[in-house]
């Protein structure tokens, strides 16, 4: 009797060390199986890290930084080494002067490795993301042939002076022809010209979202740049193209001479700038036969003043950095002077603005793995 209870008892006691070497080697198991998925997660996070830091660099570089898939970009993050690289892919319709606007595709592969604890093997991760890019312009958007982004103005048109919100390009809405921000300067706005203003849509528009804060910003950051045209004294060069339209300033008196007849782009009128056109001998404000494409900004320009023949197509912005300060903007348009909405002249007051700021925004489609 008491030889088979020793017998039994070691049998159990066996039974409970074989059972436990199992459970043993299950919790082993267990865990090593938690540690590559705990390295899974972190070989993905780090390719995701890569990502981030490579949109950094492309951006940094306006796209010049571009590694390929025989020449990866290899990086050691926390310890471990994620390769990247892209692929661009261009719109489809990106040709010609307007090609900078359309959205591109950016394709980005990056892959990490870590060390497997189940096999003891080196594994990969990869992952996949795709990125909208877009030229970043910050141009305004034309809501008017003429905005008044201050109550601080006076406006006069006569002669044969017309202002038009009728589109140019017959593509897009039409515009109101002028757009005030106050009751107040619809009133200044309709007294002084209501027979040389039109419209399709309205005459006179009160925008309460018309601001010049953001375009002060965009007229500082041009205006800082070296290869921006700054215009005084007799000028013959150059006031862009159809195909390469230009960011040009005038902070001076300056007279357009040598049969500049059209110009396409961005125009700052600032402070005490002044323009005239040199047409046939005679000096007229701000024109002659001479035509403007785009964006036409007057920024505390106390005068504008629009007489002889010329035109301007897209829109013109009157507006001021301070609006504590107590000068009043005078626009007065007589002669012959046309300012008209034009949605196409947009475009181009857009490429060359992202033209000059080399700027562009990337924003995520999907990721995938």
């Amino acid at each position: 009797m008491g030889r088979a209870m020793i017998i039994l008892a070691c049998g159990a006691i066996f039974t409970m060390g074989i059972m436990q070497i199992g459970m043993q080697d299950r919790k082993i198991q267990i865990t090593k199986v938690s540690s590559s998925y705990a390295n899974d997660i972190q070989a993905r996070n780090k390719a995701y890290t890569a990502v981030q830091i490579a949109m950094d660099r492309i951006n940094d570089s306006n796209g010049s930084w571009h590694p390929k898939e025989d020449s990866p970009w290899v990086q050691e993050i926390e310890g471990d080494s994620v390769s990247l690289y892209y692929e661009l892919y261009e719109a489809s319709s990106a040709s010609g002067t307007f090609g900078v606007l359309e959205s591109d595709t950016v394709k980005m592969y990056a892959t990490s490795w870590y060390n497997d604890p189940l096999t003891g093997a080196k594994q990969e991760t990869n992952i996949i993301s795709l990125f909208t890019k877009n030229a970043m312009h910050f141009v305004p958007e034309f809501r008017s042939a003429l905005s008044f982004a201050t109550n601080d103005f006076t406006f006069s048109a006569g002669g044969s002076s017309l202002v038009s919100g009728n589109d140019a390009s017959g593509t897009c809405a039409d515009r109101p022809a002028l757009a005030v921000q106050s009751n107040l300067s619809y009133l200044e706005a309709s007294s002084g010209g209501s027979g040389n203003i039109e419209s399709d849509s309205v005459n006179v528009a009160i925008d309460s979202e018309l601001s010049y804060k953001p375009v002060d910003q965009l007229v500082a950051r041009l205006a800082q740049m070296s290869d921006v045209q700054k215009i005084t004294g007799n000028y013959k060069g150059s006031l862009g193209s159809a195909d390469d339209p230009g960011v040009f300033f005038v902070e001076d008196n300056a007279k357009l001479t040598g049969g500049i007849s059209e110009g396409y782009g961005i125009m700052v009128v600032r402070s005490n700038g002044y323009l005239k056109y040199d047409s046939a001998g005679v000096e007229l404000d701000i024109a002659g036969n001479f035509k403007f494409n785009g964006l036409v900004i007057f920024e505390d320009a106390y005068n504008m003043d629009g007489r002889g023949t010329p035109t301007i197509k897209g829109s013109v912005l009157v507006g001021k950095k301070d609006e504590d300060t107590g000068n009043k903007l005078d626009v007065d348009l007589n002669g012959n002077i046309t300012i008209q909405y034009d949605c196409e002249a947009e475009k181009y007051a857009q490429v060359a603005s992202a033209n000059k700021l080399k700027q562009n925004r990337y924003r995520r489609l999907s990721t995938f793995e």
